[in-house]
């Protein structure tokens, strides 16, 4: 049976008196269900980041309240339209970054005042029961649609973000450009002779050409989450089979020839527009460092995000500063400290993986996103990085070298906190790197600053 069938099912089986006695629980005791439900979300450290009590007591409150009441109805007729309202929730957790495992805690105490309330509400044990599975049914089942959604909504960000697509297949643009407008006009070419020469037999589909393959495969990575190659797919769609049609058939159809003619036209066009406005966003990379530019940043790090949440998996951010940069500005000159910044960006490429992402975050800072690793896992990485920048003698255009060290800060996500509270928490680390005296790393904490101390 489908979900939403079981969830009606139960509904439906469920005494009125039970449905007449939850209904007036919540009726009663709704707005203590609540308080309930928001104070264990805000006595968690990794919530608190991202829930204010100001924003909870003018406007979650309420909400929360009229979704529990209509959660528990007297009697329930549209569970098409309860469906959607979990659905909508899950979005706008996923939109606030409230992962699941947050809200499964948080409505833990839900349940738990209501089955405290049912047992002063019902005179006998029976009913005490049928209305607790009852009141555990239908929180459990608002709770699979809630996820479901949330993670729909989390996949949908990642695939209709042009620019991760753009820097996840890793190719030269403007190559690939000018390739397929090649294989596109060669299938075109061909096609209007077969045509021509009524060679029906050797009438190909765009889907078997290259550039078809190409759209399939590379394309389906880079373009995937756009409205154009939806609309792309579409238009190849119907153009093959009209094509299948009349290799089928005695003859070419009166006017396919100008038909065909005008379709290539439209593919064309869509085409270059969809290359068009993948090279508007390879500006992403940073000119003199060659590294990621932050525009990259929300949505690699979101990416990294999902990925943790559905595979139950660690990842870590390292947050590097040049120890007085501003000094090799003012005392060597800008073109000495670009030199220091590419030999850096340089170091700290070598010493990640080609999963990781390195980011140019500000001046002088970069932002490491390491994937699938733990906090100690990210110090190994983050001193590796550490000693060979202090190991390093920079050579300068001038003749001169240079001497750096820097500084870092680790946060580690398992779970529960956004983009935002993520960085921020490495930067703390970082700022407790520069005020324990510099050219050393150190990992956040939840309740304290874990110290690496280094030599330098």
């Amino acid at each position: 049976m489908p979900a939403e069938e079981q969830w009606g099912y139960i509904i439906a089986h469920t005494p009125e008196t039970i449905r007449h006695g939850l209904c007036e629980i919540v009726r009663r005791n709704g707005r203590t269900c609540v308080i309930n439900f928001y104070e264990a979300l805000l006595n968690l450290p990794e919530a608190a980041l991202f829930l204010e009590r100001d924003t909870v007591e003018r406007r979650l409150r309420g909400s929360l309240q009229n979704w529990l009441e209509r959660l528990f109805p007297e009697q329930e007729t549209d569970m098409a339209g309860l469906r959607a309202l979990q659905e909508r929730v899950g979005s706008v957790h996923a939109q606030l970054e409230i992962s699941p495992g947050l809200v499964s805690y948080a409505f833990y105490f839900i349940k738990m005042s209501l089955n405290l309330f049912i047992i002063d509400y019902f005179e006998s044990q029976d009913d005490r029961l049928r209305a607790v599975i009852y009141c555990q049914s239908m929180v459990d089942f608002a709770m699979t649609y809630m996820n479901s959604a949330y993670n729909t909504d989390f996949k949908k960000k990642v695939e209709q973000d042009q620019s991760f697509k753009m820097f996840s297949l890793g190719q030269d643009l403007n190559f690939e450009k000018e390739t397929q407008k090649t294989t596109f006009f060669d299938w075109s070419t061909q096609a209007l002779f077969c045509l021509c020469e009524q060679r029906l037999v050797d009438l190909q589909t765009i889907a078997e050409s290259q550039f078809g393959l190409w759209m399939a495969h590379k394309g389906q990575n880079l373009f995937k989450g756009t409205e154009d190659f939806a609309l792309l797919q579409t238009m190849i769609a119907g153009i093959d089979r009209r094509i299948v049609a009349v290799r089928a058939s005695d003859g070419v159809p009166s006017g396919f020839a100008a038909e065909l003619r005008n379709n290539i036209r439209d593919v064309t066009f869509l085409t270059n527009r969809l290359f068009q406005a993948m090279e508007a966003l390879q500006s992403g990379l940073d000119p003199l460092t060659k590294t990621l530019t932050r525009r990259f940043l929300d949505v690699v790090i979101q990416n990294e995000i999902a990925f943790s949440l559905s595979h139950d998996k660690e990842f870590s951010i390292i947050l590097l500063d040049i120890d007085f940069f501003k000094k090799i500005n003012d005392s060597a000159g800008h073109l000495a400290g670009d030199e220091a910044l590419r030999h850096v960006a340089e170091i700290i490429m070598g010493s990640v993986r080609s999963n990781d992402f390195v980011f140019r975050y500000g001046g002088e800072e970069f932002l490491i996103v390491l994937t699938e690793s733990s906090s100690a896992a990210a110090a190994e990485y983050a001193e590796r990085i550490r000693s060979r920048i202090e190991a390093s003698a920079i050579p300068c255009s001038t003749g001169a070298t240079l001497a750096l060290t820097i500084s870092g800060g680790i946060s580690t996500f398992r779970g529960g906190i956004k983009i935002s509270a993520l960085i921020e928490q490495a930067d703390r680390a970082l700022y407790a790197a520069k005020e324990a005296g510099r050219n050393r790393i150190e990992i956040y904490a939840r309740d304290r600053i874990d110290m690496r101390s280094r030599d330098g």
